[in-house]
C-alpha cells in the first residue's frame, strides 16, 4: 500500500505530468517518479526555492539568455535553472529529454512503455552511474513506480488525450517554450498559473485617466511573451510612440472571423510581418517601451464577425476565455489588489465553433471518432472535468443525477453504445483466437450475430449494474488500438 505522504505528493504533480505525457510521450509516471528522486520528494533546496523539481543544471545559452539561474554547492560550486513555477520545471524537463541528442531513443519508446523509458533514461547518463551498479537509477524509477501505482497515470493520460481528441506527442515539433500554459493549439500571453491585470478595458479604474483604456495591462517584468493559438498570421510589426515596440496576429475562425490580438510596449519583438506562429510561441519579450510607466503587457483584442470589412476593439477579456474554453486553459486572470477571477463568468458565453484547426483535426478522425471526440469534448465541459473515471460515472448515472433536463444524457447514448459494442467485438474475436479457421461465411455471422446479441443485452442493463472503474479499464485497451503508437504495446498485452 502506497504511503499516504507519497500518495500526495504525486496527486499534487499528476496533472502537470499527465499534460507532458500527452505533450511530449513522455510516461506521467517516469516523470512523477524523477521529480520525487530529484526533488527529495519536493523538500530539496532547489525545489522549495528555485522551483526546479528536476536537478536541471542552467546551461551557458540558459545562462548568456539572461535567464534566471543560482549557484549551490553541490559537489562544488553548480548552477541551477530558476524557474516562475513549479509548471515551468515540468515542461522544461520535458524540453531537455526532447532536445538533447542522448535521450532522442527514448522517444521510439510508447508512452506508456515506463520500463523501456526508465532504462532509456538512465542509460544515456541522467544521473550518476556507478560502474558496479549502472542501473541503479532505472530501478529506483521503477520501484517507485510499481509501489506507488503510477502506471494509472499514464493510462489516464492516454484516455484523456482520446476523450480531447489530440494525438499523444502531438507538441514535439512545436518550437521551444518553458512555462507556457498551453493544451495543444491555445495558450495564454504569459507563463504562469496566474495572470494579474493591473488596469482594465474601457475608463482607467484607478481614475488618474480621463479617457478609455482599449485594452488591457497584465503584470510581466521582462517575460516572454506568447502567441495564443495555433496557425496565427502576424500581419504587423512596428513601433509607435504610444504602444512601443508591438506585434499584431490575426487568429481566423471556422465561419470567417477573425481575431486580432497587439501586444505593445515589448521589450523586443521575435516574429517578422507574415511569420506563421504556433500556439505558445515566443513573439517577444515585455517591457517599458512607448508610453509606459513600467514593465508590463499591453494587450489590445479586435474582433471581425463574418461577412463583414472591419474590426471591432472588444474586452480582451472575452477573448482569453474564449481560448480557456477552447483548449481547456487551467490558468486564470485576477484582478490586481482584490484576486477577482475574471474569466469565469465569461466562460458560459463562449462560441465554441470549431476552428480550422480543429476542422482539421476531426477530419483525420473515422466518423465514430468524430462522434466520439465531441461528445467527449461536451461532456468534460458540462462536468467540469476531463477525468474519464468522472466522466463514465457521470455517463452511467452514478454521479449529478438529476442536475440536467430529462433527455440531455440521449446526447452521449451513442457514444457509450458504440463504446462499449467495439469492446465486446474485440473481446468475441479474441474469444475466437486458436479456434478451428474454416467455417467461412456462415461462422461469421454466427460472430456478428454474437456481438450483436451481447451488444444489445449490455446497453441494456440498468445503469447501477456498470462498474465505471472496469469500463474505464476496458475502454481504455480498446481505444490503445485506435492510435498507432500504441497499438504494438496494446498487442503485447492482449497476447
Amino acid at each position: 500500500m502506497a504511503n499516504p505522504t507519497n500518495k500526495a505528493f504525486f496527486e499534487q504533480y499528476a496533472q502537470m505530468a499527465i499534460e507532458q505525457q500527452q505533450k511530449y510521450g513522455i510516461p506521467a509516471s517516469v516523470t512523477l517518479a524523477q521529480c520525487a528522486i530529484e526533488s527529495s520528494w519536493g523538500k530539496s533546496a532547489c525545489a522549495l526555492e528555485d522551483k526546479n523539481m528536476f536537478g536541471i543544471h542552467a546551461t551557458r545559452s540558459w545562462v548568456d539568455a539572461g535567464k534566471p539561474y543560482t549557484e549551490r554547492n553541490d559537489m562544488g560550486m553548480v548552477k541551477f535553472c530558476v524557474y516562475g513555477d513549479v509548471g515551468e520545471s515540468f515542461e522544461h524537463h520535458s524540453r531537455f529529454l526532447l532536445e538533447n541528442q542522448r535521450y532522442k531513443d527514448c522517444f521510439n519508446y510508447a508512452s506508456d512503455d515506463h520500463r523501456a523509458w526508465a532504462y532509456g533514461i538512465c542509460a544515456a547518463g541522467y544521473a550518476y552511474r556507478p560502474a558496479n551498479d549502472p542501473d541503479r537509477y532505472a530501478r529506483t524509477i521503477e520501484t517507485i513506480i510499481r509501489q506507488n501505482g503510477l502506471e494509472q497515470y499514464d493510462q489516464q493520460a492516454i484516455t484523456d488525450a482520446q476523450f480531447k481528441g489530440i494525438a499523444i506527442g502531438y507538441a514535439k515539433g512545436l518550437p521551444p517554450s518553458v512555462g507556457r500554459d498551453t493544451t495543444q493549439d491555445y495558450c495564454f500571453p504569459l507563463a504562469g498559473e496566474r495572470l494579474v491585470m493591473s488596469d482594465g478595458y474601457g475608463m482607467d479604474p484607478t481614475g488618474y485617466r480621463t479617457h478609455t483604456h482599449n485594452g488591457i495591462d497584465l503584470k510581466a517584468s521582462y517575460q516572454d511573451v506568447l502567441a495564443t493559438e495555433s496557425q496565427g498570421r502576424v500581419v504587423k510589426v512596428g513601433y509607435d510612440n504610444g504602444s512601443g515596440n508591438y506585434a499584431v496576429v490575426e487568429y481566423g475562425r471556422s465561419d470567417g472571423a477573425k481575431w486580432r490580438v497587439s501586444y505593445g510596449h515589448l521589450d523586443r519583438v521575435d516574429v517578422r510581418q507574415g511569420d506563421t506562429v504556433q500556439a505558445g510561441q515566443k513573439i517577444g519579450v515585455s517591457g517599458n517601451t512607448g508610453n509606459s510607466t513600467g514593465p508590463h503587457l499591453h494587450l489590445t483584442v479586435k474582433h471581425q464577425k463574418a461577412g463583414m470589412d472591419t474590426f471591432k476593439t472588444v474586452n480582451p477579456l472575452d477573448y482569453l476565455a474564449e481560448i480557456a474554453v477552447r483548449g481547456q486553459l487551467t490558468a486564470t486572470v485576477q484582478k490586481k489588489g482584490t484576486g477577482e477571477e475574471l474569466l469565469a463568468s465569461r466562460k458560459g458565453r463562449v462560441d465554441t465553433t470549431p476552428t480550422p484547426i480543429e476542422e482539421l483535426a476531426m477530419q483525420r478522425l473515422v466518423p465514430q471518432q468524430q462522434q466520439n471526440a465531441l461528445a467527449g469534448a461536451q461532456l468534460a465541459r458540462q462536468t467540469g472535468s476531463s477525468n474519464p473515471e468522472s466522466l463514465l460515472a457521470y455517463l452511467m448515472g452514478q454521479n449529478h443525477d438529476g442536475q440536467y433536463a430529462e433527455g440531455r444524457d440521449d446526447l452521449f447514448i451513442g457514444l457509450i453504445s458504440g463504446l462499449f459494442s467495439s469492446v465486446i467485438g474485440m473481446a468475441v474475436m479474441l474469444d475466437q483466437v486458436g479456434n478451428e479457421r474454416d467455417g467461412g461465411i456462415g461462422r461469421g455471422q454466427q460472430c456478428e450475430q454474437e456481438v450483436q446479441e451481447k451488444t444489445t443485452s449490455l446497453i441494456e442493463r440498468r445503469r447501477e449494474s456498470v462498474d465505471p472503474q472496469h469500463a474505464r479499464e476496458t475502454a481504455m485497451m480498446n481505444f490503445d488500438t485506435v492510435y498507432p503508437e500504441q497499438q504494438q504495446n496494446t498487442g503485447q498485452r492482449l497476447v
